[in-house]
């Protein structure tokens, strides 16, 4: 059972109440007030409203205080956890304000029971948020890229998109023609382009058609492409691909998907020189994602021509070689970008087919994609992802343009991981990859990241290098083993938590897959200690933490720097604790060292039921929600 403790103000409550029998008021491990039992009768004309008010900030201090001592649960079953009792709701109900003063109160009324009038507002992303696990209910239950937002902020900012789109082309068509037509496209500033590279976007257009064109027409007999080349398919393709909808859903991938997963260098991305494939998917993503409706649908007719193109990609498989016999000059770097771009175009068509495409198409992402995605992790190598050569000097061209090409690096692998940990997690797939082989850099701040000039970048990032994730080179394992070693220091929290929410992430994604990992083995009980004190650290660092994006306002230009699917990592922390307890309550079987109970069922299977059951059971059970 999820321990209850009697809090002070409960007894402090008891000693007022007249007759009646005095209720029991607890403290749940997550910070809420519960009571139980009858409501005390008071005599309201006895509390002047100044003792009502020291009263009100008593509880409202005990609220705000409870985020900081969760512990982890015993048993995630605990029918009484988050339930609001009968009286508690008519408390609420029978409340009415006049004039934002002083609540008209009841007779019979417990004052506790105000912490749910007058608790201050909590972050959508606290850890007290997080505990009724919505967003992860909603994801696992629903399929399509649009599920890596909650569906409030996705449509807030399609919305948002569709206002730029009507402003922009009323605009233009005012000053053209003087009538009102469907818009089309949106400020073209918003992705470095203006109106002059039309013609250049024309020829970008074609040269896309004419590459899927190659790429269904000498398909081998093992391919995965159903569509035949034909008439009417080609000009399926160059209506998807026109140049109007390649500005269009570039931006819509910027704006609604980017925040997902920020591995693609914006400030400097050309479109010109960038790979076919990678900008396929992009496009492909951003109509995904689009507020208009028909596209989406229209561009489920190229998942399958992408995804071969882009694991044909001659780059795919080719290796670093110094050798100039060619007459070419070698140039490291441009190998890098490119084998960058390349592992950038695999991750995301995995993603894309993962929640887009068929069952058929999942199955092989997970089975096949994945497996040479992390192939092409290794075959890069992990260890390469470091500034450890980035010298500190000058803000010059050259000198970004190194940070950029080893950021993306450590950024695309970091996800690449991320995805084989959401293969554990969702799938009960076993991970691909181990914990310790995470030698990458962490990522560094958005606001290098995001950084729109060298010099910015440049200042920015001097800024991060008093921290300890670059002076001591700290890596995921790095981080991992001083948060489960013991209970961190004061000091120590406020350091890790300027790691950022993306190393966070990362961070309780790896305590996933070790928890995996354990309790898959022969003998784990006496190991899940670590992974509990990891879990324990890591709730004092998300709350000590800052957000990169609190000052960033829901503009077009700015909403491709807001945080994205990350930000619900407290859901996963608490999704982490519920399997812990789960595998520490479930008996061991004396014939059976490893009973399958003791986790998830069945393995490596393609919809994600058996998680999402494990969610709905405690939300039903615990928090008294209803499926």
């Amino acid at each position: 059972m999820l321990g209850l403790e009697k809090t002070d103000g409960g007894q402090e409550a008891s000693s007022e109440t007249s007759d009646v029998a005095a209720p029991s008021i607890y403290a749940d491990t997550f910070g809420h007030t519960r009571i139980s039992g009858p409501l005390p009768v008071r005599s309201v004309g006895d509390h002047s409203r100044e003792n009502l008010l020291k009263r009100h900030e008593r509880t409202c201090r005990v609220r705000e205080e409870r985020e900081e001592v969760v512990e982890a649960p015993a048993d995630f079953r605990s029918d009484q956890l988050g339930r609001q009792s009968e009286r508690e709701r008519a408390v609420i109900s029978s409340c009415s304000t006049r004039n934002g003063d002083i609540p008209d109160l009841p007779s019979s009324v417990d004052f506790a029971a105000l912490d749910f009038l007058f608790a201050p507002a909590l972050a959508s992303d606290s850890i007290t948020m997080a505990e009724r696990l919505e967003y992860l209910a909603y994801f696992t239950s629903a399929n399509g890229m649009a599920t890596f937002l909650d569906r409030e902020t996705l449509k807030q900012r399609q919305e948002l998109l569709k206002g730029a789109d009507r402003h922009l082309y009323e605009r233009e068509n005012e000053e053209a023609h003087g009538a009102g037509l469907l818009p089309e496209t949106i400020d073209p500033s918003l992705i470095h382009l203006s109106s002059s590279h039309g013609g250049f976007l024309v020829h970008k257009a074609h040269e896309i058609t004419e590459h899927l064109r190659r790429t269904i027409t000498t398909k081998s007999d093992k391919t995965i492409i159903k569509l035949d080349w034909s008439p009417a398919a080609q000009q399926s393709c160059s209506a998807f691909f026109s140049a109007s909808n390649i500005r269009r859903f570039l931006e819509y991938f910027w704006s609604l998907w980017y925040p997902n997963c920020p591995i693609v260098h914006r400030p400097s991305f050309d479109l010109e020189t960038a790979r076919t494939a990678l900008l396929c998917v992009m496009l492909i993503i951003g109509a995904c994602l689009s507020p208009h409706e028909g596209d989406a649908q229209a561009a489920k007719m190229w998942l399958d021509s992408v995804e071969e193109m882009v694991f044909n990609d001659e780059a795919f498989m080719e290796k670093e070689t110094s050798d100039t016999s060619s007459g070419q000059l070698y140039d490291k770097a441009e190998w890098m970008k490119k084998r960058v771009e390349c592992i950038q175009s695999a991750y995301l068509v995995c993603s894309l087919q993962k929640r887009e495409g068929s069952v058929e198409a999942q199955g092989r992402v997970r089975r096949y994609r994945h497996a040479a995605l992390v192939m092409l992790a290794r075959d890069i190598g992990l260890e390469s992802a470091t500034h450890r050569n980035l010298r500190l000097d000058s803000p010059s061209e050259s000198w970004w343009r190194q940070f950029v090409i080893e950021e993306e690096l450590i950024r695309t692998l970091t996800f690449v991981f991320l995805i084989d940990a959401a293969m554990a997690i969702f799938h009960h797939t076993p991970p691909r990859m181990v914990v310790s082989e995470l030698k990458m850099d962490m990522a560094c701040p958005e606001s290098c990241f995001q950084a729109d000039t060298a010099a910015e970048c440049f200042y920015a990032l001097r800024e991060w290098e008093g921290s300890i994730f670059w002076s001591e080179r700290l890596s995921v394992p790095g981080v991992l083993r001083r948060i489960c070693q013991g209970q961190l220091d004061d000091h120590s929290v406020l350091e890790f938590s300027k790691m950022g929410t993306l190393n966070l992430f990362t961070t309780v994604q790896a305590l996933h897959s070790l928890t995996f990992h354990l309790q898959n083995s022969l003998v784990f009980e006496s190991t899940l200690a670590p992974v509990q004190t990891g879990l324990e650290n890591w709730r004092r660092i998300w709350n000590a933490r800052q957000p990169e994006d609190k000052d960033i306002p829901d503009e077009p230009q700015t909403i491709w720097k807001k945080i994205g699917f990350v930000r619900y990592a407290p859901e996963f922390w608490h999704l982490a604790r519920i399997i812990v307890a789960r595998i520490i309550d479930s008996p061991g079987d004396e014939q059976c060292p490893l009973p399958t109970e003791r986790g998830l069922s069945r393995f490596d299977h393609t919809d994600m039921r058996d998680i999402n059951e494990l969610i709905m059971e405690y939300r039903q059970l615990n928090l008294g929600v209803t499926p």
